[in-house]
């Protein structure tokens, strides 16, 4: 007998009634809203009922404009996806049970409507229970930071914001199956930590460690070149200098220069301004290099000849390749540029 496919699903909640899903979920039943009476997806002999009959059905108050009506058309479209969901498909339920968290939840049986007497909402259900492997787990969930598996989903999250998804990313699909052979991890590990265990994974394939480690979010290859810079003794100064006017530095940083400062009074500390971007491929704008030029012309320019920073550094780093024309740009601005093979070597060296 031909073994049937398992489907994933990306299944989000309302996050305000965090409690009542939990509950629910706990008796083995997983709801979804626009489910007031009268609005299951099948009909009193079990088959799909009609669209526009479901629309129709809908209360008046939701459907009193043509664009509404479109509106409750799609919602009715999303909803259909848990009719195709079957016994053994895997759902994954974002910012459950804590909003720095996800679930994962398999299905036990189809689709049926039952709204509850204390509720006026929430009637589509589908049976779950916890995605379990062995015996002694109670749960199946991680946090976002928990390792480069489910750093991986969080990064790729933001690309399924309707109600019901159904997933075909086979990176998310392949992180899901790993997950799913160890137990819950409720600790949030350090960026470097994740980046370590990717370094062991894929050591022998430079291709696979740009593709895995910068996989993450803008935000965690900030973090990661702050890691770079610190442990090269340099202090963080500021985080996501924005003025609202072009004006930008991701990080700068200071380092003190105390041989000089002995030497010549005036000398205290050099500072690096940082301009960070992450990008796929070839990266051929000039937004970093002008955000840096203006950052740095109006803190130089307000500080003025006193303060002790005069000797500083404009950097623009890019998780992808720099463009000959970017190269040539950032020659004649005179900005240090740090690719993302670069940034990887920098990685091995100080992570």
């Amino acid at each position: 007998m031909k073994e049937k496919r398992v489907n994933y699903y990306i299944f989000r909640i309302d996050y305000s009634k965090q409690k009542y899903f939990k509950e629910n979920l706990e008796k083995g039943i997983l709801r979804q809203g626009w489910g007031v009476e009268n609005l299951s997806l099948l009909d009193e002999n079990g088959e799909v009922r009609n669209q526009e009959e479901w629309v129709n059905a809908c209360p008046e108050s939701w459907r009193t404009t043509d664009e509404a009506k479109k509106y409750l058309r799609n919602k009715n479209t999303n909803l259909r996806k848990m009719l195709e969901m079957k016994e053994g498909d895997i759902i994954l339920i974002p910012k459950f049970p804590e909003w720095n968290m996800f679930s994962l939840y398999r299905v036990t049986g189809k689709y049926y409507f039952n709204l509850e007497e204390t509720a006026v909402d929430y009637g589509h259900c589908i049976p779950v229970k916890i995605a379990t492997t062995y015996p002694y787990e109670i749960d199946k969930c991680f946090t976002y930071n928990g390792n480069d598996e489910t750093k991986k989903i969080h990064s790729k999250l933001r690309g399924y914001q309707t109600s019901i998804n159904s997933v075909y990313n086979e990176e998310i699909i392949k992180a899901i199956e790993s997950l799913l052979q160890i137990k819950s991890i409720k600790e949030v590990s350090p960026i470097t930590e994740i980046l370590r265990n990717i370094f062991e994974k894929n050591i022998k394939n430079m291709e696979n460690l740009n593709k895995e480690i910068f996989s993450v979010r803008p935000n965690d290859v900030e973090e990661i070149v702050e890691h770079i810079f610190i442990k090269q003794g340099y202090l963080v100064e500021s985080k996501n200098s924005y003025d609202k006017k072009g004006r930008d530095s991701d990080r700068t940083f200071i380092k003190p220069l105390p041989i000089l400062s002995e030497i010549n009074d005036e000398i205290d500390s050099c500072r690096v301004y940082v301009q960070i971007k992450k990008k796929d491929g070839e990266y051929d704008e000039d937004e970093g290099i002008k955000q840096l030029e203006k950052i740095v012309a109006t803190k130089e320019n307000i500080e003025g000849k006193d303060n002790k920073f005069n000797n500083f550094y404009k950097v623009l780093v890019c998780t992808g390749e720099f463009s000959s024309r970017i190269k040539e740009l950032a020659q004649e601005k005179s900005i240090i540029l740090i690719d993302g093979i670069q940034l990887i070597r920098m990685c091995l060296k100080n992570i």
